[in-house]
């Protein structure tokens, strides 16, 4: 019976898993939104909550948080609900931007990132990874349309297939054949997206 007490005492405090961390004790949400020309982060503060200016921060290479800007003045309404925004038009290109905001006199809220692709004439771009013999090719699909992409050989044979509805594809490419391949990625504008691989062989 002591066992047992212990046991349901513990999964008390610990941490329950799949449960979505609030941004903040004030906040209703925090979201970090992709933009074809930048990152919109959206933010709604809860009626009767206030805040005293609020800072934009973003994660740079080294982990560490630098203010990329702020909002003066009182946030937040006696009453109703408040929606603020911000717009980053200098997010950093091809990576995965994290932001977080300090909201005056009521401290940091959690962290939210997103995704910001920029290939700027081309439509993809191919990230190799030669020491797991991998390919990432990724390309814009704001509205999550179901693409498939299908890879050929040099005769023009599709030896891979894959379909889905996000932004990237990763590819390995172990037990393929040595040499050039093509893919073409459909369903997501008129044109495919077409494009080149080379496998390395493993």
């Amino acid at each position: 019976m002591r066992k047992l007490a212990i046991t349901l005492i513990l999964l008390a405090i610990l941490p329950l898993s799949g449960i979505a961390q609030s941004p903040h004790a004030i906040l209703k949400s925090f979201n970090a939104i992709k933009q074809t020309n930048g990152v919109v982060l959206k933010w709604v503060i809860k009626g009767g909550q206030q805040c005293r200016g609020t800072k934009v921060f973003r994660e740079n290479a080294e982990g560490v948080f630098v203010e990329i800007g702020s909002i003066p003045g009182l946030c937040g309404d006696f009453t109703k609900d408040e929606t603020i925004t911000f717009f980053d038009s200098e997010p950093v290109r091809n990576s995965i931007n994290t932001y977080r905001l300090e909201l005056g006199f009521q401290g940091l809220t959690e962290p939210r990132s997103v995704f910001f692709e920029d290939f700027g004439r081309e439509d993809h771009v191919v990230f190799s990874d030669q020491f797991i013999n991998s390919h990432r090719i990724m390309f814009t699909n704001n509205q999550s349309k179901k693409v498939l992409l299908e890879v050929f050989n040099r005769n023009g044979t599709m030896v891979y297939s894959e379909s889905g509805t996000g932004s990237d594809f990763l590819i390995q490419a172990s037990g393929f054949q040595v040499g050039p391949y093509f893919f073409r990625i459909t369903g997501i504008e008129q044109n495919p997206v077409q494009g080149k691989l080379y496998f390395g062989g493993k």
